[in-house]
């Protein structure tokens, strides 16, 4: 911990341990498994009192530093210089900015139906179901459930959050609330069997931010990773899309569009381009 500023580092294994950062306190979650993840451990926390001494607290994947590329001095370092934010968020992985209309349409190609499920989710918890096609501005972009927030982050966030499941669990059509809450979404096995709630829940920081935010300020830290594997094209492809978001230029988005095609063609397996391309291509994009 650093001043006021609390950050745990969740792990699972004892092998895990060596990998966390020194700056963070370790979190062995193995006796806490839960359908939601990270969002069962937040609430753990919030619960227990365990962040009540400090201005901004989160808790992290012991993966952290191999996936953003920032150490844990580093976070608390930005943190602590802008004591008036209420929320940091980060993205892992900025090529998703560049090459997806929203965070959805990229869950959508990593965890097939998402879309189907997200649009009853979202209906269901009487929230936008237009966020699926909004084109979502780089600066929205959050993954991995990578932020560091203050209590009146946490006291607005974990409602929110805690609302959209209950209303959709409530509501939703049931061929589809038992799809939601079955393993189909890890259908490559590469998340432990996880249903579609961990993907859902870390989208709807997205729509938070879009939505629900206005009393908050907000900072996005890039992730200096990340950005060392952006080439010019997904530079441009970034770049072109946020400024097609700001001019709600359709010409813009067409050119984006175009590009992107382009570059998926050249940069992905024929098999991948046939199953998703097009659709992707045939996408409606709402402002």
């Amino acid at each position: 911990m650093s001043g006021s500023i609390g950050i745990w580092q969740i792990y699972y294994q004892a092998v895990q341990k060596s990998q966390l950062d020194s700056a963070f306190v370790p979190l062995d979650n193995s006796r806490f498994p839960s359908e939601t993840h990270e969002l069962a451990v937040f609430q753990r926390l919030h619960t227990s009192g365990a962040t009540a001494p400090y201005s901004a607290w989160g808790a992290l994947s012991w993966r952290f530093a191999e996936k953003t590329g920032l150490s844990g001095h580093e976070l608390l370092q930005i943190v602590q210089q802008s004591p008036s934010v209420d929320v940091f968020y980060m993205n892992p992985f900025p090529h998703i900015e560049a090459l997806f209309a929203s965070p959805w349409w990229h869950g959508e190609v990593a965890h097939p139906d998402l879309l189907e499920v997200a649009n009853a989710f979202l209906d269901a918890a009487g929230l936008s179901a237009s966020e699926l096609n909004r084109l979502t501005p780089a600066r929205e972009f959050s993954m991995c459930n990578y932020f560091v927030g203050s209590p009146r982050f946490w006291e607005s966030y974990l409602p929110f959050i805690e609302q959209a499941l209950q209303r959709a669990d409530m509501h939703m059509p049931p061929a589809l609330r038992n799809k939601m809450h079955s393993e189909d979404a890890d259908w490559r096995k590469l998340h432990h069997a996880s249903t579609y709630i961990p993907f859902v829940v870390e989208r709807l920081f997205t729509v938070f931010l879009h939505s629900h935010s206005r009393h908050l300020k907000v900072q996005k830290i890039p992730c200096p990773l990340g950005e060392s594997n952006m080439n010019e094209d997904l530079l441009e492809l970034r770049n072109m899309k946020d400024v097609a978001v700001l001019s709600r230029s359709k010409n813009i988005l067409t050119m984006w569009q175009d590009k992107r095609s382009e570059y998926f063609r050249k940069t992905s397996n024929a098999r991948w381009c046939e199953r998703y391309l097009d659709r992707l291509m045939a996408a409606p994009v709402a402002w």
